[in-house]
């Protein structure tokens, strides 16, 4: 435990789940988003269609973001909030873990994952873990 701090408090770390999974969730649909607009240029069927997909990246990332980091990050509960050193590290890798786990949900009929897959799944885990650590670093200092 760093010096004599108390544990950290469940409360942020329930709050600081929901918004890491949150926003994991806008950050990558706003870049899968952009990257659908560049790669179908003139084709694309407007604004409108590019807003809706948006919405749906949102909703596809978080909808698998949420369980999966709560599940996750409330088994590593116990070494979190006791602040120890290696606590961060822990969480980044069990984040990319759990994101190449989930990397065949985005195969047709579930089947394997390519590599690009398992990277795009395991930065995106490690994103969400990265933010959860952020910001129960902000909550605690702020209570």
């Amino acid at each position: 435990m760093a010096g004599n701090a108390q544990p950290l408090r469940f409360t942020h770390h329930a709050l600081a789940v929901l918004a890491a999974a949150m926003l994991a969730a806008t950050l990558f649909s706003l870049l899968w988003t952009t990257t659908l607009g560049i790669t179908t240029g003139v084709r694309a069927p407007g604004l409108t269609w590019l807003a809706t997909m948006g919405v749906v990246f949102w909703l596809g990332i978080f909808v698998v973001a949420l369980p999966s980091a709560a599940i996750v990050l409330s088994l590593l509960w116990p070494v979190t909030r006791r602040r120890t050193a290696v606590a961060g590290w822990i969480c980044l890798i069990a984040g990319a873990a759990t994101g190449i786990v989930l990397a065949p949900l985005a195969s047709p009929k579930l089947h394997g994952a390519t590599p690009l897959q398992l990277a795009a799944f395991a930065l995106i885990g490690m994103a969400v873990s990265a933010l959860y650590r952020i910001l129960l670093r902000r909550l605690d200092r702020n209570s």
